[in-house]
């Protein structure tokens, strides 16, 4: 049982990754298609975290309290992910209202979203290949990370605000550059999340 809690918690970790690039793709080209393959890929992490959380509920019954502590280590990695799906879809949601809008971002945002979206891809990376390896190296790099992240948003966001007041961009795509700032923000967030939960263990 074990083992293939584990396995489809490193299937979960690699759709992830691959739901990050689709909807990159999908922001950077104007593109609902790949939006719609990363929603697709959204579904079936929905149906993997109802699978391992059946599956540890099943795996855990008679065992004591600390041979338990490992199984629900595994449901709130299974959580944390299916949540980074959550986030993913609010940001597709938001980007597909920003193309049917068509939405203008200034030349500036665009670059320092595009570098926030680059350190969240990072803390994906770095946590589908622990969940893989899990080389205990890799957690601090995910926390290390993840701090860059959270001060990266909060630079960016105070930046944006100055470009509002100047009449940089309109108030619907200033809202819409917020929700994506905090929401790519979010999935590293979870990312640091399952870091903490294998460091503690």
């Amino acid at each position: 049982m074990k083992e293939k809690i584990i396995s489809k918690i490193k299937k979960m970790a690699f759709l992830i990754g691959e739901m990050v690039d689709l909807v990159y793709k999908g922001f950077i080209e104007n593109d609902t298609h790949f939006l719609n393959m990363a929603l697709n890929k959204e579904r079936i992490m929905d149906d993997l975290e109802k699978d391992i959380t059946g599956m540890v509920v099943e795996a855990s019954k008679g065992l004591t309290d600390e041979e338990r502590k490992e199984y629900i280590l595994f449901d709130l990695t299974a959580q944390s992910m299916e949540r980074m799906g959550d986030e993913l879809r609010y940001l597709m949601e938001r980007i597909e209202i920003k193309i049917a809008e068509n939405l203008y971002f200034s030349d500036s945002g665009v670059e320092q979203y595009r570098e926030v979206f680059d350190v969240m891809r990072r803390s994906v990376s770095l946590t589908v290949e622990f969940l893989e390896k899990e080389e205990g190296g890799l957690l601090e790099e995910i926390s290390e990370n993840g701090n860059k992240m959270k001060a990266l948003v909060e630079k960016y966001r105070k930046e944006h605000l100055g470009r509002v007041s100047k009449g940089a961009c309109e108030p619907r795509a200033c809202n819409m550059y917020f929700d994506m700032l905090d929401f790519t923000g979010n999935v590293a967030r979870h990312c640091t999340n399952i870091a903490r939960g294998y460091r503690e263990k």
